[in-house]
Formats: structure tokens, sequence, C-alpha cells
């Protein structure tokens, strides 16, 4: 819920030209959903698995900066 007395038109002005762009990786045998940092780093945005025990993994948890050329957390 948002409160202000600003109109909606002012407060969301530009909120659709952003448009994150997330792509699809394989990281340590898990399918990741990650948005792209600089110099092969990525954030976790979601985690693809049907195992329960990934999303109990904390080096998998949303959030979580990985470098993408090896398969050590940041």
């Amino acid at each position: 819920m948002l409160w202000t007395i600003m109109p909606l038109n002012t407060v969301l002005a530009g909120l659709d030209s952003f448009k994150p762009q997330y792509k699809e990786v394989r990281w340590q045998n898990n399918i990741l959903l990650v948005e792209p940092l600089e110099m092969n780093k990525a954030k976790i945005i979601r985690i693809i698995s049907t195992n329960p025990f990934d999303y109990l993994n904390p080096h998998l948890q949303p959030g979580e900066i990985i470098n993408l050329k090896s398969d050590q957390p940041v």
C-alpha cells in the first residue's frame, strides 16, 4: 500500500522503463535465474529445482552474489 499526497502518475513515472535483464544459468548442478552484474558475477533471483534441499543451501539463496566462472560464491 502506498500512502502519498502526490498524484499516482508522478509517483510511478519512469517505472515502466526499468526492465531488469534476467537469464537462466547452470551453477553447481543447479538451474538459477540470475541478474548479471559486472565481471562474471550475478545476483541470484530464483532457484529452479525440484530438490527441496537446494532451497536450504545458504549459497543458493536469492540475493546472493555468485561468480559465474567458478563454482564458489563470492
